[in-house]
């Protein structure tokens, strides 16, 4: 309890500094990653892909260096089994992403980012890396937050799915939504 007292006053004092939110450019936030084409769990159509909580430093008008963590569970049931057979996956992705601006404060920016997915179940775990190139725009909410738009082209590169015993490799097109917060 005592640590969460200090946690809280810590982001107290660091929220309730007046100013220009570029003063230290830490931004925390997170996007929501939907697309059409092959999605993480293998599967080909539209769809959810990840969430990724992500810290990194922006810069207004020249642009960003962002590092993003998901973690997300989920079970499988193979269509030719009972429902006892039901094999649970743990992802882990970590994401690495940069972005340059295009022309100055609330500009677009062009997007290139990495992502080293991995799956973990009883049947075999897999990694694979994803890359991806696009544009992006933030819509700035107050000093302090800026909702995050961007469309990327991804291309997931050939890995083995033990769960879904089959390779998948391929691409999609994809739309990440989220929110960015100017920490200070």
């Amino acid at each position: 309890m005592r640590r969460f007292a200090t946690i809280f006053i810590f982001a107290a004092a660091l929220f309730s500094v007046k100013g220009f939110a570029q003063q230290i450019p830490l931004v925390v936030g997170g996007v929501a990653e939907t697309g059409y084409g092959v999605l993480e769990d293998g599967s080909d159509g539209a769809g959810l892909s990840r969430m990724t909580p992500f810290v990194g430093v922006w810069i207004q008008g020249w642009g960003y260096l962002r590092i993003g963590y998901g973690l997300n569970h989920y079970k499988r049931t193979p269509d030719d089994t009972t429902k006892e057979d039901k094999v649970s996956v743990n992802a882990r992705d970590f994401t690495t992403q940069l972005g340059i601006s295009l022309g100055g404060v609330g500009k677009p920016y062009i997007v290139g980012s990495f992502t080293r997915a991995k799956h973990l179940s009883d049947l075999g775990d897999v990694a694979w890396n994803e890359w991806g190139a696009g544009l992006g725009a933030t819509f700035q909410l107050n000093a302090y937050a800026a909702i995050v738009t961007e469309m990327e082209y991804r291309w997931v590169r050939s890995h083995y799915d033990p769960v879904e015993e089959m390779t998948v490799s391929g691409t999609r097109l994809q739309m990440n939504l989220g929110f960015v917060v100017y920490v200070y």
